[in-house]
C-alpha cells in the first residue's frame, strides 16, 4: 500500500513539474508576442505627419550647432576669461571682476558659479540676463596658506550655449 502511495505521489510531482515548464513557456510567448509592435505602414505615416519636428527642443541631444535651437539660446561673451594677480603676499585677499555680454537671442541664467577651490569665492548675478544685457561675476582669492604659483578655475553653470564657461585667476603667491 505504502508503495502504491509514493508510485502515485511521484506521477503527481513529475506532472506538476512538467506544467510548471509548459506554463513558464506560455507565459513567455504570450510576453514576446505582446511586445510585437505591428502598426500597419498607413497609421504609422499618419501619427509621424501630424507630430512637428520641433516637438523635443532639447538642444543638449542635437547634433549640429547650426541648428534652430542652439542658435536660439543665449551665450555669454567674456571680456576676458583670465585674470592674473601677479604676485601678492601670502595671507592677501584680492578680488577681480569678470564682465560679460549676453551676446544669445534668449536670456541667460547663472546656475552657479563653482570654483576649484575653498579659497576662491565667486559672486554672480541670481537674476537673468536679457539678451544685449551686460553682467559681472566676482572672483575674490584669499591667498592664505597658498604659497606658491596658483591658478584657480571657476565653472560657470548656465542655461546658454554652451552650458559652461570657465574663467581662471592665478596669482604668485610669497612667504611673508
Amino acid at each position: 500500500m505504502l508503495k502504491k502511495i509514493k508510485t502515485s505521489l511521484n506521477a503527481c510531482l513529475n506532472y506538476c513539474s512538467r506544467m510548471k515548464h509548459t506554463f513558464v513557456i506560455l507565459i513567455l510567448a504570450i510576453v514576446f508576442w505582446g511586445c510585437h509592435n505591428d502598426v500597419p505602414e498607413e497609421i504609422d505615416q499618419q501619427l509621424k505627419s501630424r507630430l512637428p519636428s520641433t516637438l523635443v527642443n532639447n538642444p543638449r541631444s542635437l547634433e549640429s550647432e547650426d541648428s534652430i535651437a542652439i542658435k536660439s539660446m543665449g551665450k555669454l561673451v567674456f571680456e576676458d576669461t583670465l585674470h592674473d594677480f601677479g604676485t601678492l603676499i601670502e595671507g592677501e585677499k584680492v578680488e577681480c571682476e569678470f564682465a560679460f555680454l549676453n551676446k544669445g537671442k534668449k536670456e541667460i541664467i547663472i546656475n552657479e558659479a563653482r570654483a576649484s577651490c575653498g579659497c576662491t569665492i565667486a559672486e554672480y548675478p541670481k537674476l537673468p540676463i536679457k539678451p544685449g544685457e551686460k553682467g559681472i561675476i566676482k572672483v575674490t582669492f584669499n591667498s592664505q596658506g597658498k604659497e606658491g604659483f596658483n591658478k584657480k578655475v571657476v565653472a560657470v553653470t548656465t542655461n546658454g550655449n554652451p552650458s559652461i564657461y570657465e574663467i581662471s585667476i592665478q596669482a604668485d603667491v610669497k612667504s611673508k
